[in-house]
């Protein structure tokens, strides 16, 4: 295993800078997927990520998981010091490994480089396994592409809150099976993004949505006097039931992508009777059953095709940007070879997912 340019890095983890750094590398965070033991990503959709460049938006929620990690690291940090007996230094490394352009993000590393840290968000589950002593592939491969690209000795993993009380670790030493399995599964996905084809890009026509419903009545006055539900709903189930799921042509998918926006609004104006219905009487279950049930049609009907539209459009981008990432590469390689420079790393890889938005 020739391991050379082993480097570190001076940009803040998170920072533009780090994110560029990322882009045209394998970073140890990604070898899990890339093994298809991670908990959270498939290895074909890091595949597709890597060569598009395209991330799905991060929401509320997970920004507000990675805020609490960041957070419990913080804290956790002079907790770990103590443990160890050294300062642990954030730091971001590169290494080429057998041609392999590698990059592993440390949570702490020493001063002489023979310790690292890496440390998660506390849950019990996790914590049940460092107990144990016995980590799953899904953080040991991280740890030891950390170790390979950063040539510390050992690194000591804790699962913490950043309190004393609940940082709960364990030592971590290289395996040395598990590392050649990285090295390999690198060259061969290396081999995949190359050969990588997304789906081709077509232009779309303009969508059309289903028909109107007709108007939903309903009066009541401690019992139903007056409503058109039966008809409303046998009317309402005859159009869901023809509202096309087989999605084929680009106008199919024009016309799904309106007509979730179209079911929506179903599902809102349903809401809407049936609490104009509960502001005159105290409980009707045949009718608010009913109601749930044309409801739950519109509903189905909205997230199966909304489903279907979000992946034409990730395919289509990913056709924008595969295109234009291929074009690139055999730009800078003509050049390359023009200067008998082959061994010159591309540079500004990564931009085209930003340039699309």
């Amino acid at each position: 295993m020739n391991i050379t340019h082993r480097t570190a890095h001076d940009c803040q983890q998170g920072s533009e800078a780090w994110h560029t750094l990322r882009a045209g590398r394998f970073t140890a965070s990604e070898a899990p997927a890339m093994l298809g033991v991670s908990k959270y990503q498939a290895r074909a959709d890091l595949l597709k990520r890597k060569a598009t460049g395209l991330v799905e938006e991060v929401d509320a929620a997970t920004k507000r998981r990675f805020d609490e990690g960041h957070a419990a690291e913080a804290a956790a940090r002079p907790i770990v010091e103590d443990l160890v007996g050294e300062e642990l230094w954030p730091v971001t490394m590169t290494a080429e490994v057998d041609g392999l352009p590698l990059l592993a993000s440390m949570d702490g590393l020493t001063m002489l480089g023979d310790t690292g840290w890496e440390t998660k968000l506390l849950n019990q589950d996790l914590r049940a396994a460092v107990e144990a002593g016995e980590l799953p592939e899904h953080y040991t491969a991280q740890m030891e592409q950390q170790m390979l690209v950063a040539g510390c000795e050992r690194i000591y993993f804790t699962t913490s809150d950043g309190t004393p009380e609940n940082t709960f670790g364990l030592w971590y030493e290289s395996n040395p099976d598990l590392r050649a399995r990285i090295v390999a599964g690198w060259k061969q996905f290396a081999e995949d993004l190359a050969a990588y084809v997304p789906e081709p890009e077509i232009v779309k026509p303009a969508g059309k949505a289903p028909e109107a419903l007709p108007a939903l009545r309903i009066e009541v006055t401690g019992m139903v006097t007056a409503s058109n539900l039966a008809a409303f709903r046998e009317h309402a189930l005859a159009v869901f039931g023809g509202i096309k799921t087989d999605l084929q042509s680009d106008a199919d998918f024009a016309d799904a992508e309106r007509t979730v926006k179209w079911c929506k609004e179903v599902e809102d104006k349903l809401d809407a009777a049936k609490q104009h219905a509960l502001s005159q009487t105290a409980s009707i279950d045949e009718l608010f059953r009913t109601i749930d049930a044309i409801k739950e049609e519109a509903r189905q009907k909205r997230l199966t095709l909304d489903r279907l539209v979000k992946a034409e459009k990730e395919n289509r981008k990913g056709e924008i940007v595969a295109s234009a990432g291929k074009a690139y590469r055999d730009h800078w390689t003509a050049l390359c070879r023009r200067i008998g420079g082959d061994w010159i790393p591309a540079i500004g890889v990564g931009y085209w997912a930003d340039a699309i938005k």
